[in-house]
């Protein structure tokens, strides 16, 4: 049974799996576009901020970070306050804080935040260790909560600050960049990036779906002449089966026929020239006794009447002999497995031979009177070619009913021959395979010198051939 999906044209199915399939790439390639763009406008801006704060930071923080390595001294805290709160920066840093190692907090534009501690996170503690680090915050930390009360998101930069001939890290500048304009920017690159993926994947969608409409178009049409093949080849079969069903039925009303014909010769034999020899031989046997004294001269011998005489009688025994082997009487009353045995009873009489059979009695009385000629013909003829080339040796004969057919298949391990070779010669052999195709079944024999011989027929014995009357 069709499927549903199967039921719509190559190319809608086409454009229902690519919609698919683009749409979720789109996505995943937007996605990934927009999550690139939003990390590298980040990263930009923080290296930005970051180098000016590092130089703002190393040249304010030079002289009290060795010598107060505690709290921030109180000029230095003046000056952090008149540039981070007071100063120009502070409309871009909304807070600023310093970090020493620890988590302690030496230094907040939020004074509250000055001298406490908190736990030092992952990006706090890559900072110590030399990495500038920034992220978009939601500002969920512990050491937020003043940012919370007056911000959603802020871009969070951590900035080692290095002093020192070693260039050690001393202390860690964490100031929060405002969104405004960096999440502005963010969102304009991230909206031309989506209109560019999804005009980019329009412009593929559609370049494949004119190419398929093209293939589809194609397919389409080779469907359509194909159909119309197998339209007039199923139309062409069905003739074909009809003229081998009249065939078969021609040549079943034909073995029929002939049949008859032989019925009817068979019957004038015996009503014509057999009972005008039969009257012959009987006044030949009441001239012979009554001529046996007449004189030498001018008669004829005596010895010559009775050689006239069986001359006579053995040409009327040959002519019952054609007259019985024409015809097959009473077959149209007899089941095909009555059949069979009536043919290896005519073989054993006439041969004087035993022949070992076996035959499968479920062979009934529904079988067309063709199929029984021809079954009791080629078994006739198969035992009477085994009994003659394999003398002593009595052929086995099997047949059986399979699947609405019967096959009878007569072996024998007499002198064998080369079938290919004697097709030409053999007429028995030639009638049995045409009796057998007539009716369309098969027939074959497999044969080898010295090797014994096994001939097999299969007939059809559905009842719908033409009737014996």
């Amino acid at each position: 049974m069709p499927q549903p999906f199967d039921r719509i044209s190559f190319s809608r199915q086409f454009l229902l799996a690519s919609t698919i399939c683009l749409v979720a790439g789109m996505l995943v390639m937007g996605t990934w576009l927009s999550r690139q763009i939003e990390r590298s406008s980040v990263n930009r801006a923080a290296a930005i901020a970051a180098v000016y704060v590092e130089s703002i930071l190393a040249a304010q923080t030079h002289d009290w970070l060795d010598s107060s390595p505690g709290a921030v001294p109180t000029e230095a805290l003046a000056i952090l306050d008149r540039i981070f709160i007071h100063g120009p920066l502070k409309r871009k840093v909304v807070r600023f804080k310093l970090w020493r190692a620890g988590g302690q907090i030496v230094y907040s534009s939020d004074h509250r935040q000055i001298g406490s501690r908190f736990p030092v996170d992952t990006e706090l503690a890559a900072a110590f260790d030399g990495t500038v680090q920034a992220r978009i915050s939601d500002l969920t930390d512990d050491d937020n909560s003043s940012e919370r009360e007056r911000w959603n998101r802020l871009l969070e930069v951590y900035v080692p600050v290095r002093m020192g001939a070693n260039g050690d890290v001393a202390i860690v500048a964490e100031f929060y960049h405002s969104m405004e304009n960096l999440g502005r920017d963010i969102r304009q690159a991230q909206r031309q990036s989506w209109i560019l993926v999804t005009v980019t994947t329009l412009a593929i969608y559609l370049a494949l779906l004119g190419l398929v409409r093209r293939a589809s178009d194609t397919i389409v049409d080779q469907q359509r002449d194909l159909r119309d093949q197998l339209r007039r080849l199923h139309a062409s079969l069905a003739e074909n089966r009809n003229v081998r069903e009249q065939l078969r039925e021609a040549g079943a009303q034909t073995t029929a026929l002939n049949e008859q014909f032989l019925h009817r010769i068979a019957a004038d034999l015996h009503d014509g020239p057999a009972q005008e020899l039969a009257f012959a031989l009987l006044r030949f046997g009441d001239l012979i006794p009554a001529c046996g004294n007449c004189p030498q001269a001018g008669g004829a011998p005596p010895g010559d009447l009775e050689r006239i005489h069986c001359a006579v009688r053995a040409a009327l025994d040959e002519l019952r002999g054609l007259a019985a082997g024409l015809g097959i009487p009473g077959i149209g009353d007899l089941s095909l497995a009555d059949t069979m045995w009536r043919a290896i009873s005519d073989v054993e009489h006439k041969t004087a031979s035993r022949i070992d059979a076996t035959i499968d009695e479920s062979l009934g009385e529904d079988v067309p009177i063709a199929t029984k000629i021809t079954a009791y013909r080629v078994l006739q003829e198969s035992l009477t070619n085994a009994v003659r080339h394999s003398p002593g040796h009595p052929p086995q004969a099997r047949i059986r009913r399979d699947d609405g057919a019967v096959e009878i298949e007569v072996v024998d391990d007499g002198t064998g021959f080369d079938p290919a070779a004697a097709a030409s010669g053999h007429l028995g052999i030639a009638f049995m395979r045409e009796r057998v195709r007539l009716l369309g079944g098969i027939f074959n024999i497999a044969s080898t010198p010295g090797r014994g011989t096994r001939v097999y027929a299969r007939l059809p014995v559905a009842p719908n051939g033409p009737h014996h009357d």
